[in-house]
């Protein structure tokens, strides 16, 4: 059986390619691994999308053009109106136009804003007002969901005080309450407060300036004055102050583009594709989600109990979760179900280690309710829609947010005009979709209502033959090609791309494949703060390794494994035994057998074998201990068990989550049930990504025929499944790891990807029932006995070697195949990003660095630095460098390009010089003639081939980038894993690995161009002849 197993990372995979026997423990080989590396898909300072700030500059210039044409028209309206020289009101050039014209008799437009109530204003000043208003028109909130961000909060909290501040003080607009608040308060002697929102600095010694909202208002607010403007003007006599001129500037001033509806872009139903997905929001989605989860418990506590749940149980369950807003919780399921006196059945999904777990909610009908209080001044109304009208206006607030479309698809919906008028308002954060349409939820619904598992459901509805196309290929599409296009998130969308290619790689070589073994890394589903903190916790972790690696070495221990592992619980213990108390002392740790690592929850009964489950203790402790918790074991004595509660207190080092699992009180055996369920239970991780890359790669692959006695049809993960693709769990691999004897990860290197890949790869149900019943017979050893042997975590790191290996000669197999990995990079080669710095400098600010207007201007010829609007810019990306070899001396030389030489697609043909003259002024660069020949083009992460004059042999290394100052290149290693000759080359060692840093490139003896495929197999390139420069463009 050929099995292809997968280490997902967010910017790595690990791949091993294995044939074992699916009966025979042992029997098998490693056919191919790797690993793959390629960046991840977003800005990694702040995890934002990388395409964030071209999008936003974009959306710049639109709003920009559209004030613009907005303004000219209100010009245009006005000076038709009023009879003015649009020369007078339009400004040309640097100069303001004549009606904007300061004196000393000129009169701010905030103050005539005030005055504006008070007196009839002329019309040079009632147009003055009038454009004010239009230039800073206020803030509309046409994004509901911006009050659950950050700065919208913000802004919308200063709208409402600002307006209410305006009617507590009595003020009757903004603009009057503006000016008297705030145009006129003199800050100190000759400064005035600004009335306008001004980014300020948190405090002197910080770096920039944070926005400021204090000063924002609401485009009613400003609608709201000009109403009353006019109003006064008309009052006054003002001629000029007409209905028309007003509805006319409403019209312009106030002009909104309509929000675009995204229906169209809202995905197809997995059964009928000419259906549209339904919203998540709508009653019918949330009632078929409850019921997956009620029916899918009631099956789990049938096999418990063999008691058979009516369909009357299934309505009550409902029923009392729809009936109050909180929903249902396991504790009222516990009654409903009269399992108040078995307190053995427990529910899946849930960590009875935690105190009052059942007081969670099971199900909920949070979107029901969140509309039902949105609409509660129409109770009566709402309890009398019937459930497809219910639906319907869940699908249209999430998918539209134009009112006009709003108010059209509510006007045929038979609801009143005042709900209608309230729901156009749309103040619903209503988003997401379920993978199916509301024409199948009518038609699932009532059989699951039965008590049918949703495959039966499908079944009796008559779906399967909507789904059974075949549409299996021998390569995984493209997943934009698919019905997931629209499913993922860019971080796991460039993962699950970067993992189609190595599938599709390892098939076009090896041949098809009977299983994929998937494992995602834990981070790759969280967003960037939760991944921060797991970063900042592996790197605290790797100090702390350190820091055990050279107290070992000063004591005069072996830094393996085990020791680091014993020195890190030994300083986070403050030295001291957790259970007995008693110092540890160095000598202790010397001796061989003084001192065990326990699993504070046994590793039979937890499968946890994570460090937060390990502490070091004397061995007479640990056996006094046994196979129980640390409250199973001394938790009847009060005097004993808060001894160990101080003791844990005052351990200021000890991480929290291990004081919490020694002082657990509700500890829940994770292999209660029958022992063949053991790993079941554990051993499938079916988090969302994990179920979708699953169903990408079952739909989309055709696989090997499986052996006739294996059960395609039972579910992953359950007795007897023998599926094609399994998502395994991160705590099967870690037990697996330890239990096959292999080194804890080496996080430095990128090779610790295959390791991982070749556990999971290795995850078959012989191997998988070998540890199962390993656990089992310690498990029973441990029942009648005080005395416990020594840990299964302690023999593995003691002697090195596994107690059951899953392959023969594993560790040989292992070490082999790890010499033979060379790491594969995904090269960066689109030319994206901006084409320059957004800060422009005038040109005496860039001569003391380029020595002066001669400097400058070389600078600029070079194309160092660029000219925009008569200012002076620093370059964007450097996206390729051209490699350039003299014909005479045989010297190479680097040709920088930059975004900016794309955009305007000319191609740069002089080579970097280092230095300055006596000046300062950078030297010429040298040109490419016919006295030099191209040899290639480099990208970033491009693989070469290299070697100086004083190494023995060459290197590959991949090209990191060009400092543009002195023509200098940086390398790194691929796989950070080095070796002694590499070591001369590579001398710089930093976060990202190991670098071959500014490095000359003159003098080389070996310079080539290679490529890596996706399976890490080195060619060299080909010569090909110098590519010209340009941006790839579309039709608009």
């Amino acid at each position: 059986m050929r099995v292809l197993g997968l280490d997902i990372g967010i910017s790595s995979i690990g791949w091993s390619l294995v044939e074992v026997d699916p009966k025979v423990q042992g029997v098998g080989e490693i056919i191919a691994c790797g690993v793959r590396l390629f960046a991840q898909a977003e800005n990694p300072k702040d995890g934002k999308s990388l395409a964030l700030p071209r999008r936003e500059a974009r959306g710049a210039r639109r709003a920009n053009k559209r004030k613009r044409a907005r303004i000219k028209q209100i010009k245009i309206l006005l000076s038709k109106h009023f009879n003015v020289d649009l020369k007078d009101i339009v400004s040309e050039g640097e100069f303001l136009p004549n009606i904007f014209t300061t004196s000393k008799e000129f009169i701010s437009p905030w103050e005539l804003r005030s005055q504006g109530l008070d007196r009839k204003l002329n019309d040079e000043e009632f147009i003055r007002v009038l454009l004010h208003i239009a230039k800073r028109r206020g803030y509309n909130n046409s994004n509901q969901n911006q009050k659950n961000e950050k700065d919208g909060k913000v802004i919308l909290e200063s709208i409402k005080s600002n307006t209410e501040e305006m009617h507590r003080l009595g003020y009757r607009t903004i603009g009057e309450m503006m000016c008297k608040e705030h145009f006129s308060k003199e800050i100190s002697r000759g400064i005035f407060e600004n009335v306008r929102n001004k980014a300020k600095k948190e405090s002197k010694d910080s770096e920039g300036s944070k926005p400021s909202y204090v000063r924002c208002v609401g485009r009613k607010d400003l609608q709201e004055e000009i109403k009353i403007l006019f109003d006064s003007q008309r009052k006054f006599g003002n001629k000029g102050a007409t209905d028309e001129l007003e509805e006319s500037y409403n019209k312009i001033a106030f002009y909104q583009r309509d929000l675009k509806s995204f229906e169209s872009m809202v995905g197809k139903c997995e059964f009928y594709p000419e259906e549209k997905r339904a919203s998540k929001c709508c009653y019918s989605a949330e009632e078929f989600i409850n019921l997956t989860k009620i029916i899918n418990t009631l099956a789990h506590i049938t096999e418990k109990t063999k008691e058979v749940f009516s369909k009357e149980i299934i309505e009550l369950i409902l029923a009392r979760a729809k009936s109050v807003k909180k929903g249902l919780s396991y504790k009222e399921l516990r009654k409903i179900l009269k399992l108040e006196d078995h307190p053995s059945i427990i529910f899946r999904g849930i960590d009875y280690t935690k105190k009052d777990i059942e007081k969670n909610t099971f199900i909920e009908f949070p979107k029901f309710h969140e509309l039902r209080g949105y609409l509660s001044d129409f109770e009566e109304e709402f309890d009398s829609l019937d459930i497809k009208t219910l639906d319907e206006i869940a699908n249209i607030i999430a998918f539209n947010k134009s009112q006009k479309i709003l108010k059209e698809k509510f006007s045929k919906l038979p609801i009143s005009k005042s709900m209608q008028e309230r729901l156009i308002l749309n103040q619903l954060g209503f988003d997401k979709t379920i993978s199916l349409s509301l024409k199948v939820l009518y038609k699932l619904i009532p059989l699951m209502k039965e008590g049918k598992r949703y495959y039966e459901a499908t079944k009796e509805a008559g779906l399967l033959e909507f789904s059974s196309k075949d549409v299996k290929k021998g390569f995984l599409p493209p997943l934009i090609d698919t019905d997931f296009k629209d499913t993922l998130n860019p971080v796991v969308n460039r993962a699950v791309s970067q993992y189609r290619k190595v599938v599709n790689a390892v098939i076009k070589k090896y041949g098809r494949l009977h299983k994929i073994h998937i494992e995602f890394a834990r981070d790759i589903s969280k967003n960037f703060n939760e991944r921060k903190k797991i970063e900042i916790e592996q790197n605290k972790n790797r100090d702390l390794n350190n820091e055990a690696k050279r107290l070992c070495e000063s004591i005069g221990l072996d830094p393996n494994g085990r020791n680091i592992l014993k020195l890190k619980l030994w300083k986070q213990q403050d030295e001291f035994c957790i259970y007995s108390g008693d110092k540890i002392t160095i000598q202790d740790l010397k001796e061989e057998n003084k001192l065990q690592i326990d699993h504070i929850y046994p590793l039979s009964r937890s499968l946890d074998d994570s460090q937060n489950n390990k502490v070091l203790v004397f061995t007479t402790q640990n056996q006094l201990k046994g196979n129980k918790t640390p409250y199973e074991w001394i938790g009847s004595n009060k005097e004993k068990w808060e001894d160990l509660r101080n003791r844990i207190n005052a351990m200021k080092r000890l991480p929290r989550n291990v004081g919490k699992k020694i002082m657990n009180t509700a500890f829940v055996d994770k292999s209660i049930g029958s022992r063949s369920e053991f790993l079941s239970r554990n051993l499938v991780d079916t988090g969302y990504i994990n179920r979708l890359i699953g169903q990408y790669t079952s739909k989309y692959l055709e696989f090997l025929p499986l052996g006739k006695s294996e059960d395609t049809s039972a579910k992953s993960g359950s007795k007897g499944s023998k599926k094609h693709i399994l998502t395994v769990s991160g705590e099967l691999t870690s037990i697996l790891r330890h239990y096959w004897g292999i080194d804890s990860k080496n996080r430095e290197t990128h090779l610790h990807h295959f390791q991982d890949s070749l556990i999971i790869a290795l995850a078959t149900d012989a191997n998988i029932q070998s540890l199962s019943n390993y656990l089992k017979s310690k498990e029973e050893r441990y029942k009648d006995s005080k005395e416990k042997a020594k840990d299964i975590q302690e023999n593995l790191q003691k002697y090195k070697k596994p107690v059951v290996e899953p392959l023969i000669d594993f560790r040989l197999k292992l070490e082999e195949a790890i010499k033979a990995i060379f790491v594969s990079r995904a090269p960066r080669r689109s030319v994206t990003g901006a084409l320059h710095a957004q800060t422009i400098f005038k040109r005496e600010e860039k001569w003391k660095e380029y020595g002066g207007g001669e400097g400058v201007n070389r600078a600029l010829e070079l194309g160092k630095i660029r000219e925009i609007n008569g200012g002076i810019v620093t370059n964007g990306d450097m996206v390729r460098v051209d490699i350039f070899k003299s014909k005479n001396k045989g010297k190479y030389h680097v040709v920088p390009i930059y975004t900016y030489d794309f955009a305007i697609g000319r191609l740069p043909n002089k080579a970097i010089v280092s230095g300055k003259n006596k000046l300062g002024v950078i030297k010429d660069w040298l040109e490419m003639d016919e006295n030099f020949e191209f040899c290639f083009s480099l990208f970033k992460d491009d693989l070469v081939c290299i070697q100086t004059k004083k190494m023995h042999e060459s290197v590959f290394a991949y090209y990191v980038g060009t400092t543009s100052s002195t023509g200098t290149l940086t390398f790194r290693h691929h796989s950070n894993c080095i070796s002694d000759d590499e070591k001369e080359f590579f001398r710089t060692s930093s976060s990202s690995g190991f670098l071959a840093q500014n490095y000359g490139i003159q003098d080389l003896k070996v310079f080539k161009k290679c490529s890596v495929s996706v399976l890490g197999e080195i060619s060299e390139v080909p010569f090909e002849a110098r590519k010209d420069i340009r941006f790839k463009t579309t039709k608009k």
